[in-house]
């Protein structure tokens, strides 16, 4: 199985590329002084570029909605991809293989049944290529070939075994492909679990096969059959077709439904940002995926009872997600259709303008509760605050929450009780203490070091020895020594290189920080600053000896010259 990627491999790959060409070959970027770049942000709406790249740092940052990165984090981010797989596409580009470490303590325990659904995958399209009849049938529901290939579209044949024993004689046993989801096994017989189906691959947010969805050909039943949960598939956790997609940039829009088959037809009408739920209620993991893809989600339901009752069920799911840039929209299709026969009758256009004109969250919300009530009353009125009031303590504190408040108070003519908010919070992307607050000494050090780890090939760069406890110090003097490690470590090969340590995102806040006007004058204020450290340092220690000689009536003759010393030294900083 593969090991985890070595570190001096992403090292050396983020010295082959440019995060410059990296981004630029995705967005418009323009020139903005030297060695620097603009452009709209991808992450969030915008009328004038907040989002800039620098060539010297190879980091972006958006000073709107605080995104920033490498070229590494932007693949992610960007594309949809997780970290091995952003890496395995940075290397591909630059024409290098990634390594891997040969039994590495955190090998991939699930790459066999990973494995199992691609070979699975791989002969569901062959026998598709071998069946007229399954062929025939999905050219009587309108699907060409270029959408059938775009899906991986392939077929079940009606057989017991087929599956199992094709996997078998490729090494598989029943017990593996039974936990992928495969088979069933029952008194020691095993059998396929998809048969006669027209077959859907699900994938991972890696691209990675996890799933299956089968429609059956004939009269069978169930007309639809996902595979069962299994150590690497979740219905709750999953959308099909958002690795798709994603892959193709961040889209304005997503348009979710409850089907495949709705997704395929979609596609092949032109509205290729469909992604499908698989047979399960929206999820908050649901809505954390997609509103990372987009600012813009628009579900379609039913329009009959059961469909407006899944709608309220996914409002209710969206509210503590509702924060800046995001919008839910909800389209009720006309009884009797489905996304899939209304885009094949009444076309393209047609769905567009019914999309355009879906009510939002905010007006499918409170039209849904002023039904229950007399809205001619001041009983019915102040009826629907109440019914309002522990939804709207759902919301995050921001301007979506204070215009509900104040569109209930339109309505009822009262707000409710708004929650106290001495402060708007911090975005979650943030780093606590770092946002539009004064650095102490240690983090302006480490926010200099991140910014040009080179700084450190000056022998003067270094933490004083006085014992003195100064919070971060510990981590500064770490810093320090991983930077004079690597003498050609750059920002960007620090933060992938720390990826995973818990002051990652500490680290990212800091290097996109204004924290200097004049770069070259970077190490002098270094100098500076480790200086001011010292200085602390020696106050922090003289604090230490003077409460240790309050409490002990004295010291013992090594500390008390210490502390001489010391006070000594602390006079002579003062004077300087």
């Amino acid at each position: 199985m593969p090991g985890r990627i070595p570190d001096d491999f992403i090292e050396s790959l983020l010295e082959r590329v440019d995060i410059v060409d990296v981004i630029g070959a995705r967005l418009d970027l323009k020139p903005a002084g030297r060695g620097e770049f603009k452009a709209l942000c991808p992450f969030h709406t915008e009328k004038s570029p907040s989002f800039t790249v620098s060539a010297d740092k190879q980091f972006y940052h958006c000073f709107g909605c605080q995104a920033h990165g490498t070229a590494v984090g932007f693949l992610m981010q960007y594309d949809g991809l997780e970290f091995p797989a952003a890496i395995e596409e940075l290397a591909r580009a630059a024409g290098l293989e990634v390594p891997r470490e040969a039994g590495a303590p955190i090998a991939r325990k699930h790459d066999r049944l990973y494995q199992a659904l691609s070979s699975a995958q791989d002969w569901f399209r062959r026998q598709l290529g071998a069946s007229e009849a399954a062929r025939a049938y999905l050219k009587g529901r309108g699907f060409d070939r270029d959408t059938v290939e775009a899906f991986g579209i392939g077929y079940a044949p009606r057989a017991w075994q087929a599956l199992a024993d094709h996997l078998g004689r490729e090494g598989y046993t029943h017990s593996e492909l039974e936990q992928a989801g495969l088979v069933s096994l029952r008194d020691g017989r095993v059998s396929d679990k998809f048969r006669d189906r027209v077959m859907f691959p699900i994938h991972d947010r890696r691209g990675r096969v996890i799933a299956f969805g089968g429609r059956v050909i004939g009269d069978g039943q169930p007309k639809y059959m996902n595979s069962p949960e299994t150590p690497v598939f979740h219905k709750g956790r999953e959308l099909y077709r958002l690795y798709q997609v994603r892959r193709g940039g961040l889209p304005e829009r997503i348009l979710v439904v409850e089907g495949y088959m709705d997704a395929a037809a979609l596609y092949q009408h032109g509205l290729t940002d469909s992604v499908a739920t698989l047979g399960t209620a929206v999820t908050p993991d649901h809505l954390d995926a997609l509103f990372k893809a987009t600012p813009l989600v628009l579900f379609c339901f039913d329009g009959d009872r059961a469909g407006r009752q899944a709608a309220w069920r996914g409002l209710e799911a969206a509210l503590p997600m509702m924060k800046d840039n995001r919008e839910l929209r909800f389209l009720f299709l006309p009884e009797g259709e489905d996304p899939d026969s209304l885009v094949r009758s009444q076309g393209k256009a047609a769905l567009e303008a019914m999309m355009a004109s879906a009510p939002s969250l905010s007006s499918f919300f409170f039209d849904q509760l002023s039904r229950r009530v007399d809205m001619e009353t001041i009983d019915g009125r102040a009826r629907l605050v109440a019914l309002a009031e522990p939804y709207l303590e759902r919301l995050p504190a921001g301007p979506f929450a204070d215009l509900m408040r104040a569109e209930l108070k339109r309505r009822a003519g009262h707000s409710g009780r708004a929650r106290a908010r001495s402060a708007p919070p911090l975005r979650d992307e943030q780093a606590p203490g770092l946002v539009d607050r004064p650095l102490t000494p240690v983090q302006y050090a480490v926010a200099l070091l991140v910014q040009r780890p080179e700084l450190v090939a000056d022998p003067a760069v270094c933490v004083s020895e006085v014992p003195g406890q100064i919070k971060g110090l510990a981590f500064l003097r770490e810093l320090i020594e991983f930077c004079r490690a690597r003498p050609h470590l750059s920002t960007a090969k620090l933060l992938e290189l720390w990826r995973d340590r818990p002051e990652a995102p500490w680290l990212g806040q800091l290097a996109s920080r204004q924290i200097i006007a004049d770069r070259e004058a970077m190490p002098q204020a270094l100098a500076q600053t480790l200086a001011r450290i010292r200085g602390l340092q020696i106050q922090a220690r003289v604090r230490e000896l003077q409460q240790a000689q309050m409490n002990q009536g004295g010291l013992d003759h090594e500390r008390a010259d210490e502390l001489r010393r010391l006070l000594s030294q602390r006079h002579e900083h003062k004077d300087q």
